[in-house]
């Protein structure tokens, strides 16, 4: 399969990008910045983004669009906000147009999107069939997903890949979870209480890889099949790291600390992943200790070798 993706330099992309190409894949990157992307991708064909519009792409099959500012660096400013926001709007927009214009003319669109679009929603039980929330994550997840429907009128089949917070050695979610465990003043986040929806990079990659093998279109929650309480992840993440769990952060602090990005993770969520368990897909890694201890262990193993 011919597939275009962007925003593939990030966590995601790049392990993407190294599953799509073992599976047999043809992959072309689109990059703002495409002497960055050909070092982090060697294998994969890479072009500036300005190519999109000049018919030069080929026949492409599928695109996948994970483009966007990252949420988890850097304060939430009005500036930082704003470019979360156009970052995603305006690249969505750009591959539809390319669509209509007929520059390029998959037959699928794969896009990026995330669990925050159904805002804070307490001990809920969540699926895809859920309504979308109305703080700032919703609004951003909305406006983007409305954006990527629009090639449906096209004639492309769209999917939207609502992903939950994300376990990887390189997340930084997990990376600041885990820091004060390190230094031994590790606890709960938040009250504690709050529903945690996660799912491990491998598991998140698969997902992507089944939505486009199996051609599913419309929403689809990219989350583990356990979802879990902060206090009980804390506990878990804790004794896989050896370290104790006793030292709570309590939300205040935690909102002085981040500002607004706190959200991500004193917000609940119990997200459950309906649409992709229907269509077959197993999880690698169902539960949060085997992911934790699979990307802890295996980073120690790594040190030691």
């Amino acid at each position: 399969m011919e597939i275009l993706i962007t925003g593939a330099t990030g966590l995601i992309g790049r392990e993407l990008c190294r599953e799509l190409l073992a599976s047999g894949h043809s992959i072309t990157v689109l990059s703002r910045n495409p002497q960055k992307a050909k070092k982090a991708l060697k294998d994969a064909t890479v072009l500036d983004w300005n190519t999109l519009n000049d018919n030069s792409l080929g026949a492409i099959d599928c695109v996948i669009n994970l483009a966007g500012e990252s949420i988890g660096t850097g304060r939430w400013t009005t500036k930082k906000k704003q470019l979360i926001f156009n970052s995603r709007i305006n690249t969505t927009k750009a591959i539809v147009t390319a669509i209509r214009k007929g520059a390029i003319k998959p037959k699928m669109l794969v896009n990026a999107s995330a669990i925050g679009y159904y805002g804070p929603q307490g001990n809920k039980k969540i699926d895809e069939q859920y309504p979308a929330g109305d703080d700032f994550l919703a609004t951003v997840c909305k406006a983007w997903e409305y954006e990527a429907y629009k090639a449906e009128e096209l004639g492309v089949g769209v999917a939207a890949i609502r992903t939950g917070v994300v376990l990887s050695k390189d997340a930084d979610a997990l990376k600041k979870m885990m820091l004060p465990f390190k230094f031994y003043c590790g606890g709960p986040v938040g009250t504690g209480q709050q529903w945690l929806s996660w799912i491990h990079i491998s598991d998140l990659v698969k997902i992507f890889m089944h939505v486009i093998k199996k051609g599913i279109t419309g929403p689809v929650n990219a989350a583990g099949p356990e979802p879990i309480k902060m206090r009980d992840f804390s506990g878990i993440l804790g004794k896989v790291m050896k370290r104790p769990s006793w030292f709570p952060v309590p939300t205040p602090v935690l909102r002085l600390a981040l500002g607004e990005q706190a959200d991500l993770l004193v917000n609940s969520q119990r997200v459950f992943p309906k649409t992709i368990i229907a269509a077959g897909y197993e999880f690698l890694f169902p539960t949060v200790e085997a992911a934790l201890k699979d990307i802890i262990c295996h980073q120690s193993k790594q040190r030691d070798d």
